[in-house]
C-alpha cells in the first residue's frame, strides 16, 4: 500500500485550472466550475477526476506541506480552485488541497468487520486496507450522518512528520459549556478549548449545532484544542461546485443546509440534474453550484447523486410548534411549550428568523420552529411566527 508522504512546504495559493467538463443536460454549455469541493472519482497518473471534472495536477498539499501526486487516492475529499488561471503562468496544472474530516492515530482496528477508532472516535469502513495497523497516522474523509456520526469514504495512511503532530477532527458541537470551555464533537468526543484560538467569520462565540474543525492534541480521551474554526460557505466564490449531503430542508423547499455548514436558497432559476425540486430531502447526496446574491448563497444547479439510505434522516427533521416561555442568552437557547410538553431549543449564527422575529423578542411568541437534533439537543434552523407562511 502507498503511504501518503508529506514532503515539503508549499504556497497555499490555489492557482490551478480545470481540464475537463461534465455532461450537464440541463445547462446550456458544459464548463468547469471556478472552484470545486468534492471527492476524487478516479486517479490516473497526474490526472484526477473530481465530481466528473478532469484535472491535470501540478501539486497537492495538506496543512502547508506538499503531498506526492502519486499518493492521491479515490474518495479523498479535496478542494480545487481555478480562479487564478490568468496568474498561473508558472504551471500548466492544478493545485489540489486535501480536506480530510479526521486526522490522527488509528487504533482498535478490526479488519474483519471494518471497525476502528481515530482520536477515540469509533468508525466503520468495510474497505479498510489490511496494511493499515494500529498506531498508523491516517486521514479519514467522510460525510455527516443523521446521528452526529461519520459516513467514511476513505482511509489513507500517511507518514508522520513534525508538522502533522496535531490531530484534526471536524464535527458538530453539542453539550457546549462556555464557562468550562468544553463541548462534545460528533457523537462523543470531548473537547477542551480553554486555550484555543477561535476562528469564526461572524466574530461570535461558539454555539451548539455549529460544524467546526478542531486541531490540537489528544490527552487521554480529551482533545485539547489549539484552534477551533467554524466551517461555513460564507466566502464561497461564484460558480463553485460543492459536494455534500443535505442536512435540513425548509418546509416550503425554498432553502436547504448542506453538510451542516451553510444554507443555500432555491429559486425559479435553479436547475436540476437527475432529479427535481421534490427530491430536496434530508439525506440526499448532491453537488451544488452556487452564486452570491444579496449576501446569500443561491443554488444555480443541483445535481442529485443518491440518497443516504443507511440513516433515518427523517427522524432528524423536527417541527416544533408552541409558545416560547423564556430565553437563555448565555446558553443561546429558548424553552417552547408544545402540546407534548416543554422543549429546550438552541440557536446559533445559522438560525434564520422570519416575520420580524429576533432571539430577544421570542418570549411570549407563538412560533413554528424547524429544527434538527445533535446528540438529542434540538438546534433551530428557522423560526417563524405560527400561521405565517
Amino acid at each position: 500500500m502507498r503511504k501518503l508522504a508529506l514532503i515539503t512546504a508549499v504556497s497555499l495559493i490555489l492557482a490551478g485550472c480545470g481540464g475537463g467538463s461534465s455532461d450537464n443536460s440541463n445547462t446550456n454549455e458544459a464548463h468547469t466550475p471556478s472552484s470545486i469541493q468534492g471527492t476524487i472519482d478516479s486517479v490516473s497518473g497526474d490526472t484526477i477526476v473530481v465530481n466528473g471534472y478532469t484535472y491535470h495536477v501540478d501539486s497537492a498539499y495538506y496543512a502547508g506541506e506538499e503531498v506526492a501526486i502519486a499518493d492521491l487516492e479515490k474518495n479523498m475529499m479535496v478542494s480545487i480552485s481555478s480562479n487564478a488561471r490568468s496568474a498561473s503562468d508558472y504551471t500548466d496544472g492544478t493545485q489540489v488541497g486535501l480536506e480530510p474530516t479526521i486526522v490522527g492515530l488509528i487504533s482498535d482496528t478490526n479488519h474483519n468487520n471494518g471497525t476502528f477508532k481515530v482520536n477515540g472516535i469509533t468508525l466503520t469502513f468495510t474497505d479498510l486496507s489490511r496494511e493499515i495497523e494500529d498506531g498508523d497516522w491516517v486521514m479519514v474523509s467522510s460525510l455527516p450522518t443523521a446521528n452526529a456520526g461519520y459516513k467514511v469514504l476513505s482511509v489513507v495512511k500517511f507518514e508522520h512528520s513534525n508538522l502533522t503532530e496535531s490531530v484534526e477532527v471536524e464535527g458538530l458541537i453539542s453539550e457546549l459549556d462556555s464557562h468550562a470551555k468544553t463541548f462534545k464533537l460528533g457523537a462523543n468526543l470531548s473537547v477542551d478549548y480553554s486555550n484555543a484560538q477561535i476562528d469564526n467569520d461572524d466574530n461570535t462565540e461558539l454555539s451548539n449545532g455549529l460544524w467546526v474543525e478542531v486541531t490540537g492534541s489528544m490527552a487521554g480521551s480529551v482533545l485539547k484544542a489549539d484552534e477551533v474554526e467554524v466551517e461555513d460557505f460564507d466566502e464561497v466564490s461564484n460558480d463553485t461546485e460543492i459536494e455534500g449531503i443535505i442536512t435540513w430542508v425548509a418546509n416550503d423547499q425554498s432553502s436547504f443546509d448542506l453538510s451542516y455548514k451553510g444554507r443555500f436558497l432555491v429559486n425559479d432559476n435553479t436547475r436540476y440534474e437527475d432529479g427535481n425540486k421534490s427530491n430536496l430531502t434530508v439525506g440526499a447526496e448532491v453537488e451544488v453550484t452556487t452564486k452570491k446574491a444579496n449576501g446569500e448563497n443561491i443554488a444555480t444547479e443541483i445535481e442529485f447523486e443518491h440518497d443516504d439510505d443507511s440513516q433515518d434522516w427523517n427522524d432528524n427533521d423536527i417541527d416544533l410548534e408552541g409558545i416560547v416561555k423564556s430565553i437563555d442568552e448565555s446558553a443561546l437557547s429558548f424553552i417552547v411549550q408544545t402540546f407534548s410538553g416543554n422543549q429546550t431549543v438552541y440557536v446559533n449564527q445559522n438560525t434564520r428568523y422570519e416575520d420580524g422575529l429576533t432571539f430577544n423578542t421570542l418570549p411570549g411568541q407563538r412560533v413554528e420552529t424547524e429544527a434538527y437534533k445533535v446528540n438529542n439537543q434540538y438546534i433551530a434552523s428557522e423560526i417563524e411566527a405560527e400561521d405565517n407562511d
